[in-house]
């Protein structure tokens, strides 16, 4: 059987960043998005072929900006050319503007729709352009990360 891929947005860092370790450690295959900076991507997946090394885990770096539907699409192709297939996709990448609860002049329309586009929007892409790929085999699944700020009141949840 061929191992099973996740795929996880966001995961150059922070909680994707665990998250992919965490699936590699186990025997998957992962995806590691990244939307800027190649180099921590890079890094994570350094990490991930080391904690998956047991079980010739591999690891597919890949940019792409989830606010932009082409970027999910080429994402989920590239898959698909790799492994033909996706078990798992995480949706983690997020963004925001911290600005204080009171400052309504914080967040321009720009900033929001930058904000609602990535954590909003970004996450239905990439669910539409993996159906294909996770339809194929039972038992797939969708993560969907979000942030603790709609429950703190911190960050840019105005």
């Amino acid at each position: 059987m061929a191992s099973k891929v996740c795929v996880v947005t966001g995961s150059s860092s922070g909680i994707g960043a665990a998250t992919a370790k965490l699936y590699a450690s186990r025997g998957w295959n992962v995806v590691i998005n990244y939307s800027r900076d190649a180099a921590p991507a890079e890094a994570v997946a350094a990490e991930c072929r080391a904690a998956g090394a047991d079980f010739g885990v591999e690891v597919l770096v890949c940019k792409a900006n989830v606010a932009d539907d082409a970027d999910c699409v080429a994402l989920a192709a590239a898959v698909q050319a790799k492994w033909g297939r996706c078990d798992v996709l995480v949706n983690n990448a997020g963004t925001t503007k911290f600005v204080h609860v009171r400052n309504f002049d914080g967040l321009d329309a720009a900033d929001f729709q930058r904000i609602y586009s990535v954590n909003v929007i970004g996450a239905f892409q990439m669910v539409r352009a993996f159906t294909p790929l996770l339809q194929q085999h039972p038992g797939s699944a969708v993560v969907n990360i979000s942030s603790i700020a709609a429950a703190t009141g911190l960050g840019s949840c105005l």
